[in-house]
């Protein structure tokens, strides 16, 4: 069958709408009937290089990237000879293997907070033992975050986080220390060992740790939240707001982590944490996670010498095939020239869609750094997740529709480009959202 773009589709395939039938049967929250409000139900099949494939062989510029996790694209080459090989000599030992160890150097060698790693299976996962790790050497309770940040779905983090879901109550109220479940399920209990926080402000951290720091296991934070950069300053503040209050300093880089080069954001901002979780490029689009910190650190939670080691283990925590995976996918980023062509891209990407956004007058700015964009329909600056409260959600949703229905995949308004991603492919990307723009 012939792969075409299927540009201005409006309707599902015959087979998408077959497996979307099937899938709402199974899954409780199946949004791939005839009732769902999107143009097209998104059954993939098949993905190489910047492009997906759908069940009826329809064409997806794919900017979305499984979240950011294909750094290298769809099915490199490289990657998948890896993963080819490591699925042939076997995937899990439930042993210490030779991919996890070349997995765990490359980190070792890239972030320089890391002297250690202990390796897991996601992201989420990650942040959930990094918190335990942060108590466990303070002997302490509380963790402060910040509103609007993600760190996974576990009780303890899923607090002031979806804040566009709040009431109008919730929205205009002064943000205090207190923070607000995402949804139902968070005992009282969980919620009351999280404080919260705005992003960008140094000094209501500082307030907020002046009353409570001594009882503050750890602070916890994307050090780019979200698509909000972090102002001149703010990073290396709560470094020392965390470091006299005897806090450990939590960097969740799991979107950033070998994003804005080898060494993280931690690296680009030139601000060293005392912990910090990875996920997604480290799996090569399979389940992988890891937190690293310096030996001292990690030595006395784990070591042979510690009184009490921390618990951590899990049955595919260093799973060979997706450390295979992640080795590779580090290894290419470190080849010459890599980064120079995703900052390339992106810039690209921001500096087309900031010009299509003039050009049609709709209100917008286009946020990001390196290989990152973000879209964000209003003119005012966001410095906080609230200052972004005021996007106009419902164009967001025409656009993102509008931008499926012209064969671009990318969920919301954030999207990532590859190292195989073109300047064509990036260029088509601008040329369709013009488009969808003109429609409007």
């Amino acid at each position: 069958m012939t792969a075409t773009t299927g540009i201005e589709r409006a309707s599902a395939g015959p087979r998408a709408a077959a497996y979307g039938q099937r899938a709402a049967v199974v899954f409780p929250d199946a949004r791939l009937t005839a009732a769902d409000t999107r143009p097209v139900p998104l059954v993939m099949a098949r993905g190489a290089g910047d492009r997906i494939h759908d069940v009826d062989d329809r064409e997806y510029l794919d900017f979305h990237l499984s979240s950011g996790a294909l750094v290298a694209g769809h099915a490199h080459p490289e990657v998948q000879a890896a993963l080819r090989q490591q699925v042939e000599a076997g995937g899990n030992f439930g042993a210490l293997n030779v991919a996890a160890i070349e997995l765990a150097e490359r980190i070792v060698a890239a972030v320089p907070s890391i002297e250690c790693v202990k390796l897991v299976v996601s992201g989420t996962e990650a942040t959930l033992h990094a918190i335990r790790m942060a108590r466990a050497y303070t002997g302490r309770d509380l963790i402060v975050r910040f509103e609007g940040a993600y760190h996974g779905h576990l009780d303890m983090v899923s607090l002031s986080n979806k804040l566009a879901s709040l009431g109008p109550a919730d929205r205009t109220r002064i943000p205090d220390t207190h923070p607000i479940p995402d949804c139902p399920g968070i005992p009282q209990a969980i919620q009351d060992l999280c404080l919260v926080a705005p992003f960008n402000d140094a000094a209501t951290l500082k307030r907020i740790m002046a009353e409570h720091g001594s009882r503050v296991a750890c602070v916890i934070m994307e050090p780019f939240q979200r698509f909000i950069a972090p102002q001149p300053g703010f990073l290396q503040a709560v470094r020392e707001i965390t470091t006299e209050h005897g806090a450990l300093l939590v960097f969740d880089e799991i979107v950033t982590g070998f994003r804005f080069g080898l060494g993280g954001a931690q690296e680009h901002y030139g601000v060293r944490p005392d912990l910090t979780t990875l996920g997604k490029i480290i799996g090569a689009g399979y389940p992988n996670g890891a937190i690293g910190g310096p030996a001292a650190i990690m030595k006395a939670l784990f070591g042979k010498s510690a009184r009490a080691p921390v618990y951590l283990a899990g049955t595919f925590a260093g799973q060979a095939v997706a450390a295979a995976g992640g080795a590779k996918t580090l290894e290419l980023l470190a080849r010459p020239g890599a980064y120079e062509h995703l900052f390339a891209l992106g810039e690209r990407a921001r500096a087309g869609l900031r010009e299509a956004l003039a050009r049609r007058g709709i209100p917008g700015r286009v946020f990001g750094i390196g290989p990152l964009f973000h879209l964000h329909f209003d003119d005012a600056d966001v410095a906080n997740a609230r200052d972004a409260l005021g996007e106009d959600k419902a164009l967001r949703k025409r656009v993102w529709d509008g931008l499926l229905a012209h064969g671009v995949h990318i969920t919301g308004a954030r999207g990532f480009v590859s190292l195989q991603h073109s300047t064509a492919t990036v260029d088509a990307l601008v040329e369709r959202f013009d488009a969808v723009l003109h429609n409007l």
